[in-house]
């Protein structure tokens, strides 16, 4: 069961929670994707990646609780003076009303590399196991990736809830845009792609009751882990949306 292997926290800058879900934030969009362009703040001899958005977001850290290691993290941008971090990216077809709604961001969203691809090393597998049960505990492994991602939504839409949040912002490639409406994310289109960032995406918006009423009608058992607190949903058998290619959902 999901609950017996991973836990999802909200965590506070200044803690050395905070510090390791910005590490693991580095260890992905920068040195392994490159993506943001790594910053001169760190922990020690760890690398942080951060940003102005950082003040103005709640932050979500995942952690396996066998090892204790941080395998995911994603941040909710909350309406305030600074904006959002779509508005200066990307061109939208139009913007919500502030007034009339609250409008956050889904960002950060990334998934430790040790799920996403077969792990061979000794320091997951351990020396002592042949190679028939290291590709076994890798495969094991692997399949916990799209479960993980899915747990770090569920827990941004809750704090969106408690935060009175009604649509939340995303910008992501096309591909998995696609993947998540199949699952029963209603993201819309909200804008053109953005060829200028690589890989290119495009902003996307979702809306809370538009969540509900998707999942309810497309995907009871999803909406059920969703809403529900039910523990393990339903995912792809295929999950290429947590390669290596395709790490974060929002930028």
């Amino acid at each position: 069961m999901l609950a017996q292997k991973y836990e999802y926290s909200v965590v506070m800058p200044g803690t050395p929670e905070y510090e390791e879900y910005c590490a693991l934030r580095h260890e992905v969009f920068c040195a392994e994707l490159g993506r943001v362009p790594a910053c001169s703040e760190q922990s020690g001899t760890r690398p942080l990646e951060t940003d102005d958005f950082d003040a103005h977001s709640v932050h979500v850290l995942c952690r396996a609780l066998e090892t204790g290691e941080a395998v995911g993290c994603a941040r909710l941008i909350l309406p305030s003076f600074r904006g959002l971090n779509v508005l200066s990216r990307y061109q939208l077809h139009s913007q919500l009303d502030s007034e009339e709604d609250r409008v956050g961001e889904i960002g950060r969203l990334a998934i430790s590399s040790k799920l996403r691809r077969y792990r061979r090393d000794t320091q997951l597998v351990g020396p002592a196991l042949p190679s028939d049960a290291s590709d076994a505990i890798s495969r094991e492994v692997k399949r916990d990736g799209p479960t993980v991602a899915l747990g770090l939504y569920r827990e941004i839409f809750r704090l969106a809830s408690e935060h009175g949040i009604t649509h939340c912002y995303a910008a992501m490639e096309p591909s998995l845009s696609r993947m998540l409406n199949r699952l029963g994310f209603p993201f819309l289109e909200a804008g053109p792609v953005n060829h200028a960032v690589q890989p290119a995406r495009q902003p996307y918006l979702i809306g809370a009751n538009s969540l509900r009423a998707g999942l309810a009608t497309r995907n009871s058992c999803l909406y059920r882990f969703i809403f529900g607190g039910e523990d393990t949903p339903v995912v792809l058998s295929k999950p290429t949306w947590v390669s290596s290619e395709a790490t974060s959902s929002a930028f």
